[in-house]
Order: structure tokens, then sequence, then C-alpha cells
């Protein structure tokens, strides 16, 4: 299918596209659409978005927006100490907690995710870096929370923030989920005071609450190698932990939308007085997205699967709202397309990797190249 007859007015053409997880980060694939529209329609201007919800690829969607990178060392969920960025433009800073803590840097360094790491994996490194930027002198840190490792509530964070967690020899306690089933006693006395001098804004797309069955053990632990009685183990633990927090803080958020996002992390900051807000909002706007899309005569979105889980406000869908209200064609490339009918109509083109290259690990592997072939051959003459 061709997008000729809305592209070659040589209005902008916005591209706007989520990573392809496993190929190609989001500024990869942003690149590759924009060489497959300069390949098909020669001089057709080309803007690139990088984009995210708030996981992976989050700072670099700041970096691309204007932020300047920041770099300091902080501790990976299982506690290997490494050198790592934020980023910051004025007194505002972006933090992504996959980049300090999160499950990829945990693979990278242990191997697999499993029961007794997931147990013990901490969000210290988050706090570590809020710190470095409240010593910087911010005044605003807007913090992504997916692709985390941990489900300790944020016990890690809030540590690394001046709290203290101890069990009953008045010890501290050991890291992750694992240790919040000793603690005995919440000491508040030194959290940092600058942190109710700064704006903090979680980006997020996760609602789960804290506990249960819809909450962060239950849902997410299996992906970060909680077996079933891991998940029992943990989530009893952020029971307790959310029993000292909320009263030592005089706030009531366990049961909040968010507050099970990361592991519980996401708990800690609304305790925090953090603000929530859909991550591929804040950072579409970052980059004025709205306005770009505004002017466009195409936009083109996606990420690496299209399904029904895109349609319910992950970041194309995000981007499809935004062209579908300023009248512009919006087409949707990906790896694979699992839309049918009316879910498949709600962009005006879809194009899937696997309609030319059907075998999952050549389209894994060579998915650049095929990016930009199948964008140049849509642009190009019918």
């Amino acid at each position: 299918m061709s997008a000729q007859a809305v592209a070659t007015d040589i209005g902008t053409v916005v591209v706007a596209v989520d990573s392809f997880k496993g190929s190609l980060t989001s500024s990869q694939a942003c690149q590759a659409v924009a060489e497959g529209i300069r390949q098909g329609e020669p001089g057709q201007p080309v803007i690139a978005i990088p984009v995210a919800d708030g996981g992976e690829g989050t700072l670099d969607a700041a970096l691309a927006a204007g932020y300047e990178a920041v770099s300091t060392r902080c501790h990976g969920a299982t506690g290997d100490l490494a050198e790592v960025e934020w980023a910051r433009r004025g007194d505002d800073a972006v933090i992504e907690m996959a980049a300090c803590c999160g499950l990829e840097r945990a693979d990278r360094v242990s191997g697999p995710p499993a029961p007794q790491r997931a147990l013990a994996a901490s969000s210290r490194g988050l706090g570590e870096v809020i710190a470095a930027a409240l010593r910087a002198g911010v005044t605003s840190i807007t913090i992504g929370i997916g692709g985390s490792a941990s489900t300790d509530g944020g016990a890690g964070m809030l540590e690394a923030l001046g709290a203290r967690f101890l069990d009953r020899e008045r010890n501290d306690i050991e890291a992750g989920a694992a240790g919040l089933e000793t603690l005995d006693l919440v000491d508040l006395t030194h959290l940092n005071p600058r942190l109710a001098e700064v704006k903090l804004t979680v980006a997020c797309d996760v609602t789960s609450p804290l506990l249960g069955e819809h909450g962060a053990a239950a849902v997410f632990g299996p992906q970060k190698g909680l077996d079933a009685d891991g998940i029992t183990r943990a989530d009893r633990a952020l029971e307790m932990f959310a029993g000292a927090v909320e009263p030592a803080l005089g706030v009531i958020h366990r049961d909040d939308p968010g507050a099970g996002a990361a592991g519980g992390a996401g708990f800690a900051l609304l305790c925090l007085g953090a603000t929530y807000r859909p991550g591929a909002q804040v950072v579409l706007g970052w980059s004025h997205a709205a306005e770009h899309i505004g002017v466009a005569s195409l936009v083109i979105t996606g990420e690496g699967r299209l399904d029904h889980q895109t349609l319910l406000g992950k970041t194309p869908d995000a981007v499809r709202r935004m062209a579908r209200q300023a009248g512009v064609p919006v087409w949707a490339v990906c790896g694979r397309c699992d839309l049918e009918g009316e879910d498949r109509d709600a962009f005006d083109g879809v194009l899937a990797l696997s309609d030319i290259e059907p075998d999952p690990a050549r389209s894994i592997a060579g998915a650049r190249g095929l990016l930009v072939r199948m964008v140049a051959e849509a642009m190009g003459p019918e």
C-alpha cells in the first residue's frame, strides 16, 4: 500500500515510532522510517520524534527533545555499581528507572530472572539518582518508572534518600522484598528535606494498586522472576511495609492507581507527594508533538507489535489520537500486527515487517533494513 496520496504535497511527515522490543530503540526506529521516507520520496520534509511511555527509551526521548545528559553512579537492582545518565533542562530533570536499576540491567549483570534474585532486588539506584538531581539543585523531577526489576515497595529508593528501615534488633534490613519481611521500625527523620521543595511527576501508564491479585507482586512479579511462593511472600511484605510507612507519613496510598507500578516504587513516590501522568503524554509533551502533528501532512507511529493493548492508551495510540484531533492521516509501522477489523481501521494504513519477512528471527535481526525498505516502497510511486 502507498502513502503517496497523502504525502506528495511536501507537507511535513511526523515520525513518532516507539521501540521494537529486542531489535530497535525508538530513536533507531524513527531514523529507519525517516530514511525510508526520503528514499521513497526524495525531498520530503520529515520530523522524527523518539517516544516512550515511561519505561526504556524515556531518557533518549528527553535528550532528543533538548535535555542534556548528566552522569552519575548508582547501584543496579542486584547491587552492581555503574555510571548511568539522567537528563536536565534548566531546573527540570528526567530520570529513567530502567536505566538506574531496571530489569535489562539486572539481566546483563546476573542472567535471567530467578526467584531469589527477584526477592532481593532493590530500587536503591533510583533513589541515588534522585538524590544526585536534588544535589544539582533542580526544582522539578519527572521519573519514568517502567522496566523495573524490584518488588520492594520503593524501600531501597527511600533508603537512598535518607530513610532507615530497621529490624527488631535495630539493624538495617536487607535489600528487596525479602528484607521487608523483617521490618520492625521505620525512621524517616533524615529523609532528604529537599524532597519537600521539588515537584515530583511520575510518568507511567500502570494503574495497579500496591497489593492483592491486581497488585505489584501478583501482576508484575512473574516477569521479574517471582514464583508463586515469592509472589505470596512479596505481597505480604509489601502489606507490612505500607502498614509502617503510611502512618509515619500520615498518608494512605496503597489502593491508589499506580501504587503497584515498578514493584511498588509508585507507592513510595505517591507517599512523597508525586503526581501521576500517563507516560506517553509526558514524553510527547517534551517535544511539542501536538504542534508538529497539527501542521503535518502525514503521521507515522507504531511499535514492535500492534495488538488490542496498543489502543488502550499506549504510545502509538496517544500519537494516533493527536493526529485524529488535528485531522491528519496516521499510519502505523510494526513488526507484527494482530489488530483486526475496526481496530486495524483505527489507522489509515498499517505496514508490518511480517508481511515481507514472515520468519520472526530474521525479521528481528534485520528489522532496520526491512523497515527502511518497507517504508520506501510505501512512499514511492504506485
